[in-house]
């Protein structure tokens, strides 16, 4: 497609929660960010789309697109700036409608975002989607977890998502029971993400060999010596396969926070083996090319697991509530494999042995993951072609 087909393509606006490696990356939600950039890019064009987050400054430079800064306010707290600020109220609010008014469509790009979890993403998302179905807009989302609801966010749910294009989810037993309106099951855009080393990624790995990759995040009820004791059982675990500990973060508020001050804290349990802190987080590619080279994986993290499960790569997820294993539970069964996964509570009791199974059905987990490069790719990027006219809901 020449730049003068590109220029009668539909103007997309993408709403995802990146930074484009600026100080609050989030690697899962630029991952799938990546994905949806580069698709959406070959398509329609990159001077097609523009895409609204909190932090937009280095977003052009990284994925070579416009953004523009999209502030994930509660709704309660909307109402305040009203009175209190009146100024910023209609300037967001301009900013908002201005947007949606340039666009020919909306794309939410995949994440757990849309749940009572994150109230103030969740209601300033639904804002600016009852704003483009008032504007006759059409609007997608991908790679979701939809929910869980409390009872006063699942009735504007019910009033605003009926109205989407397309509603993707990635797993198959749980988004489906959040939203009275049709769900559509495909795998977490971030399977397709292409694996490609930095120069401090490849050193790691080829210095570092044989290792396991290991994800962990302090959930809001977690106290340290919570975080200690699961950190001791994955440093077991570990150990006993002969492998050195390879930590990836996924967040780190300000460069130094979440992930990274974690791993810091749980370094001393490493007694026996190194512990290799990748610090600081490269691009969400580079980290999936350093899994792609581990032995196994033990994850927190829902992403650290799609990386893993979309290259073959034997995993175990440990989750602490009822959202987290909804998704480490799902990232398996999207695949077909049975779900490799402990709580924070029985982590000590059953990891090892986790582990082992993991180990010993390293043949199914690359058999799974040679399966999702076919059929199930194409019903991944559906709702893509869909955007850029390129297909409809009834032909797909």
């Amino acid at each position: 497609m020449d730049d003068r087909e590109k220029k009668h393509m539909p103007k997309i606006l993408m709403l995802s929660d990146i930074t484009g490696l600026g100080p609050d990356y989030h690697v899962g939600d630029e991952a799938m960010a990546e994905v949806a950039i580069e698709r959406l890019g070959k398509l329609v064009g990159k001077n097609n789309l523009i895409l609204g987050c909190a932090d937009p400054d280095r977003v052009p430079e990284t994925y070579g697109i416009r953004a523009f800064p999209f502030y994930h306010i509660p709704d309660q707290q909307m109402r305040r700036l009203l009175w209190k600020r009146p100024l910023s109220y209609f300037k967001a609010k301009a900013m908002a409608l201005y947007q949606v008014l340039r666009a020919d469509k909306i794309i939410i790009c995949g994440g757990g975002n849309m749940t009572s979890v994150w109230p103030h993403v969740l209601e300033s998302r639904l804002r600016l989607l009852k704003l483009a179905a008032m504007l006759g807009k059409e609007f997608y989302l991908v790679s979701q977890t939809i929910g869980p609801y409390n009872d006063a966010h699942r009735k504007h749910i019910d009033r605003i998502l009926p109205k989407a294009k397309w509603i993707g989810v990635r797993d198959r037993n749980f988004s489906n029971t959040q939203v009275s309106a049709p769900v559509h099951f495909a795998l977490d855009d971030a399977c397709y993400l292409e694996k490609q080393h930095n120069d401090d990624t490849r050193a790691i790995s080829a210095k570092h060999r044989p290792f396991a990759c290991v994800s962990m995040r302090k959930f809001g009820p977690m106290d340290d010596d919570e975080v200690l004791r699961i950190a001791a059982a994955i440093e077991r675990a570990v150990s006993a396969r002969d492998c050195s500990t390879v930590f990836i973060p996924h967040h780190a508020p300000r460069g130094s926070g979440g992930d990274i001050k974690l791993a810091h804290h749980i370094r001393p349990l490493w007694r026996q083996k190194p512990f290799v802190l990748v610090d600081p987080i490269p691009l969400a590619s580079s980290l999936k090319a350093l899994t792609a080279d581990s032995q196994f994986v033990i994850s927190m993290r829902y992403h650290q697991l799609i990386f893993a499960l979309s290259l073959g790569i034997p995993a175990v997820g440990i989750y602490v509530d009822e959202y987290t294993e909804a998704k480490l539970r799902g990232s398996f069964e999207a695949l077909g494999l049975e779900p490799l996964v402990t709580s924070t509570a029985e982590v000590e009791q059953t990891l090892e042995t986790l582990v082992n199974i993991a180990l010993e059905s390293r043949d199914q987990f690359e058999r799974a993951a040679n399966r999702i490069q076919e059929e199930a790719r194409r019903d991944n990027e559906r709702p893509y072609l869909m955007l850029a006219n390129r297909a409809s809901s009834t032909e797909l």
